[in-house]
Protein backbone atom coordinates (compact mmCIF):
# COMPACT_ATOMS: atom_id res chain seq x y z
CA UNK A 1 0.00 0.00 0.00
CA UNK A 2 1.65 3.31 -1.52
CA UNK A 3 0.10 6.10 0.80
CA UNK A 4 2.11 9.91 1.51
CA UNK A 5 1.51 11.47 3.23
CA UNK A 6 1.89 9.66 5.77
CA UNK A 7 2.82 9.07 9.99
CA UNK A 8 3.70 5.86 11.52
CA UNK A 9 1.66 5.46 14.76
CA UNK A 10 1.52 3.31 18.03
CA UNK A 11 -2.04 3.05 18.98
CA UNK A 12 -2.34 2.20 22.73
CA UNK A 13 -5.16 -0.50 23.49
CA UNK A 14 -6.69 -0.77 27.20
CA UNK A 15 -4.46 -3.63 28.31
CA UNK A 16 -1.34 -2.40 27.79
CA UNK A 17 -1.00 -3.82 24.22
CA UNK A 18 -1.34 -1.77 20.87
CA UNK A 19 -0.61 -1.59 17.35
CA UNK A 20 1.73 0.16 14.91
CA UNK A 21 0.19 0.85 11.97
CA UNK A 22 0.87 3.67 8.91
CA UNK A 23 -2.04 6.60 8.69
CA UNK A 24 -2.36 8.97 5.82
CA UNK A 25 -2.60 12.24 6.99
CA UNK A 26 -5.28 13.93 6.12
CA UNK A 27 -5.66 18.08 7.13
CA UNK A 28 -9.38 17.78 5.16
CA UNK A 29 -10.51 15.68 7.96
CA UNK A 30 -11.52 16.80 11.61
CA UNK A 31 -11.05 13.64 13.48
CA UNK A 32 -9.23 10.56 12.79
CA UNK A 33 -10.64 7.16 11.77
CA UNK A 34 -9.59 3.65 11.99
CA UNK A 35 -11.82 0.41 10.93
CA UNK A 36 -13.84 -0.89 13.68
CA UNK A 37 -11.89 -4.06 13.33
CA UNK A 38 -9.10 -2.50 15.41
CA UNK A 39 -11.15 -1.60 18.13
CA UNK A 40 -11.00 -5.48 18.64
CA UNK A 41 -6.97 -6.08 18.07
CA UNK A 42 -6.79 -3.33 20.70
CA UNK A 43 -9.56 -4.73 22.82
CA UNK A 44 -11.32 -1.16 23.14
CA UNK A 45 -14.97 -1.65 24.19
CA UNK A 46 -17.12 0.08 21.42
CA UNK A 47 -19.71 2.58 23.20
CA UNK A 48 -22.98 1.88 21.19
CA UNK A 49 -23.84 4.72 22.78
CA UNK A 50 -21.53 7.10 20.70
CA UNK A 51 -22.85 5.79 17.36
CA UNK A 52 -22.30 8.40 14.59
CA UNK A 53 -22.99 8.83 10.74
CA UNK A 54 -19.84 9.30 8.63
CA UNK A 55 -19.45 10.41 5.43
CA UNK A 56 -16.18 10.63 3.59
CA UNK A 57 -15.93 13.09 0.43
CA UNK A 58 -18.08 10.74 -1.64
CA UNK A 59 -20.99 11.40 0.05
CA UNK A 60 -21.43 7.82 0.82
CA UNK A 61 -23.06 7.40 4.13
CA UNK A 62 -21.71 4.72 7.10
CA UNK A 63 -21.63 4.70 10.73
CA UNK A 64 -18.79 5.12 13.30
CA UNK A 65 -18.23 5.10 17.24
CA UNK A 66 -16.27 8.46 18.75
CA UNK A 67 -13.64 7.07 21.14
CA UNK A 68 -10.99 8.57 22.77
CA UNK A 69 -7.52 6.38 22.37
CA UNK A 70 -4.20 7.37 23.58
CA UNK A 71 -1.39 7.16 20.71
CA UNK A 72 2.64 7.42 20.77
CA UNK A 73 3.37 9.85 17.71
CA UNK A 74 6.96 11.75 17.64
CA UNK A 75 8.06 9.91 20.73
CA UNK A 76 4.69 12.26 22.40
CA UNK A 77 2.40 10.47 23.86
CA UNK A 78 -1.63 12.05 23.96
CA UNK A 79 -5.14 10.87 23.94
CA UNK A 80 -7.08 11.89 20.47
CA UNK A 81 -10.40 11.40 19.24
CA UNK A 82 -10.94 8.29 17.04
CA UNK A 83 -14.00 7.41 14.95
CA UNK A 84 -14.24 3.76 14.50
CA UNK A 85 -15.80 2.93 11.60
CA UNK A 86 -18.03 0.22 10.40
CA UNK A 87 -16.71 -0.30 6.74
CA UNK A 88 -13.49 -1.22 4.97
CA UNK A 89 -11.62 2.73 5.30
CA UNK A 90 -7.92 3.32 5.49
CA UNK A 91 -6.23 4.82 8.99
CA UNK A 92 -6.69 8.15 8.53
CA UNK A 93 -4.94 11.00 10.99
CA UNK A 94 -7.35 13.61 10.74
CA UNK A 95 -6.45 17.53 12.98
CA UNK A 96 -8.10 17.02 16.36
CA UNK A 97 -5.80 16.44 18.92
CA UNK A 98 -2.74 16.10 16.71
CA UNK A 99 -2.15 19.34 14.47
CA UNK A 100 -2.15 21.70 17.55
CA UNK A 101 0.75 20.05 18.69
CA UNK A 102 2.82 20.06 16.10
CA UNK A 103 4.34 21.75 12.71
CA UNK A 104 3.80 19.51 10.23
CA UNK A 105 6.30 19.42 6.48
CA UNK A 106 5.51 17.58 3.63
CA UNK A 107 8.63 16.81 1.92
CA UNK A 108 6.81 15.52 -1.34
CA UNK A 109 9.90 14.77 -3.90
CA UNK A 110 11.34 12.79 -1.12
CA UNK A 111 7.98 11.22 0.29
CA UNK A 112 8.59 11.99 4.17
CA UNK A 113 6.57 13.67 6.36
CA UNK A 114 7.94 15.50 9.63
CA UNK A 115 6.67 16.52 13.02
CA UNK A 116 8.33 19.05 14.79
CA UNK A 117 7.77 19.73 18.47
CA UNK A 118 10.59 21.82 19.79
CA UNK A 119 10.29 25.30 20.97
CA UNK A 120 13.14 25.39 19.16
CA UNK A 121 12.05 23.54 15.54
CA UNK A 122 8.83 26.04 15.71
CA UNK A 123 10.79 28.65 15.86
CA UNK A 124 12.72 27.89 12.63
CA UNK A 125 9.51 26.69 11.21
CA UNK A 126 7.69 30.27 12.22
CA UNK A 127 10.55 32.40 10.76
CA UNK A 128 10.02 30.77 7.28
CA UNK A 129 6.24 32.15 7.47
CA UNK A 130 7.39 35.53 9.07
Amino acid sequence: LDIFPAAEIFILGERGQGIRAMFLLDSGATTSILPIGDADALDIKINQNAKMVVRGFSGEETFGYKQTVAIVLNGMQFRIPIIFVDAMVPRVLGRDGVFTKFAIIFDESARRTGFFSAPREKKIINSIFS
